[in-house]
């Protein structure tokens, strides 16, 4: 959902002048609020909207430097209701011509070796682009919103895979559906000769893959996981779990027969006791497993069978291929 409406874009200007104590005074609010408009999170836009108007009234009342011919107050609030209905347009999608050429814009400046900043890619889309200023504020925001476009930074969303070693990472999370750090450093960083790579140079590329949002991270135990992005975090932590063997068999028996004794997955399951033991507490303690006192049965918790089913298969698929 983006702004649309030019008196929306006029009230937010003054909103965000009397309330944002940092501009310097004699400057046009127009000139130096547009890159407070691009940066503010969607959030401010729907609070500033569900405000009082008379909150904005008292606010140009205690900052006595404002100029009071900068708001028609009759002219706002005979909009009002009008701007209501009009703030919320459609949301922009990727496939938006307007979308792809600003896009292009940034990676041309990116091409140049400039550092991405807001205010410099509105100010050359504004040159170059015959798009209403309210439009391409609202695309800018989108794309910024979105990860695809990230300020400070010298790459998008597209040319931050451009890196090969960077690619491999993200291919290898997506075809195993998570990784963790050490297993990264092992089988994607490391020399061709068995050298492990460099901590240092993985944990960057991870942190260039995820602020540009292709994937996430979780703590599970003392393993830092790596997953994509679109996956919900319980899949993920289940998905990791189950590729421990032993792990993989708990989950499947309980899915099979339900809650069953702490006993009898010892008889079940052909591997030492202790190490049954030691798997079915970690996964109490990660909350997917639940140990009843009075039943002594070990049952899934907070997790439905099927998605724990479906999960195991994955990782089956993936095992015979």
């Amino acid at each position: 959902m983006m702004l649309q409406s030019e008196i929306a874009f006029y009230l937010l200007r003054f909103y965000l002048y009397t309330k944002i104590n940092k501009f310097a005074r004699g400057n046009s609010p127009s000139e130096i609020i547009k890159v407070e408009i691009l940066r503010a999170p969607f959030g401010i836009f729907i609070r500033f909207i569900e405000e009082p108007i008379l909150d904005l009234k008292q606010g140009s009342k205690v900052n006595a430097d404002i100029n009071e011919e900068l708001v028609n107050w009759a002219k706002i609030e005979k909009n009002w209701d009008i701007m209501k209905e009009k703030i919320i347009a459609p949301p922009l999608s990727l496939e938006n011509p307007n979308v792809q050429r600003i896009i292009a814009i940034a990676e041309d400046m990116m091409n140049q070796n400039k550092t991405l900043t807001i205010e410099r890619l509105y100010n050359v889309s504004k040159k170059v682009l015959k798009i209403p200023r309210s439009g391409l504020i609202s695309i800018i925001h989108f794309l910024i919103n979105n990860h695809v476009l990230l300020e400070g930074s010298k790459f998008s969303r597209e040319t931050v895979l451009e890196n090969y070693l960077r690619k491999n990472i993200l291919e290898y999370i997506q075809l195993n559906g998570c990784a963790h750090f050490s297993i990264l450093r092992k089988e994607v960083v490391s020399e061709p000769n068995g050298i492990l790579g460099s901590s240092g140079q993985l944990v960057w590329h991870l942190e260039m893959l995820m602020k540009f949002n292709y994937i996430k991270k979780i703590k599970v135990g003392n393993n830092s996981v790596f997953f994509p992005y679109m996956e919900d975090e319980k899949t993920a932590i289940v998905l990791f779990l189950v590729k421990d063997r032993i792990n993989r068999e708990i989950f499947g028996l309980l899915c099979e027969r339900g809650p069953i004794k702490k006993a009898d997955i010892h008889k079940e399951i052909d591997e030492r006791r202790e190490d049954v033991s030691y798997r079915i507490n970690n996964l109490i303690v990660q909350n997917l497993l639940k140990y009843d006192q009075v039943s002594k049965e070990i049952s899934l918790y907070q997790i439905d069978k099927k998605k724990v089913e479906d999960v195991i298969n994955r990782e089956l698929r993936r095992l015979k291929k």
